[in-house]
């Protein structure tokens, strides 16, 4: 766990403890290409392409986590995992979510609550994307690019 990690997320820090509650958004990637995945029934993305992610378990590293639902949404286990950002906001109650970026070499697979998943490209994404998940593409893609230079 890193530094950052560590700072924010406390053990007693969790899903539901003391109004906090902790997500994911996973950018996992081969290549030029990330996955993006349809839930079978989801009350905010209904049936709209997203990047895999979820609510974090509680009490548990968050990158071990977020590991733990990609697999669970795409049947890929992560070659790696870096932490790109924390984010917070308050939706009736205080959310971090954590942006990591996971290096994948196979195809993704739907599993659990995914009855579709795929890899796109960066500027490829389909046209039924969530406007949510339209907006951090465009951000990494953002991001990706002024790495390069």
């Amino acid at each position: 766990m890193t530094d950052v990690e560590r700072a924010v997320f406390p053990r007693a820090a969790g899903r539901a403890s003391g109004g906090l509650e902790l997500r994911c958004v996973i950018f996992a990637r081969r290549g030029e290409a990330v996955v993006l995945i349809r839930h079978r029934r989801h009350p905010i993305f209904e049936d709209a392409w997203t990047l895999p992610g979820g609510t974090l378990e509680y009490g548990v590293n968050p990158r071990e986590s977020a590991a733990r639902i990609l697999r669970d949404q795409t049947g890929i286990a992560p070659e790696s995992m870096r932490l790109l950002g924390i984010h917070s906001s308050v939706e009736g109650e205080w959310i971090l979510t954590f942006e990591f970026e996971a290096t994948v070499s196979t195809d993704p697979a739907p599993e659990k609550g995914a009855a579709e998943a795929r890899l796109v490209g960066l500027d490829r994404a389909p046209t039924d994307v969530h406007p949510l998940t339209r907006s951090l593409l465009e951000s990494y893609r953002i991001h990706e690019l002024a790495k390069a230079l």
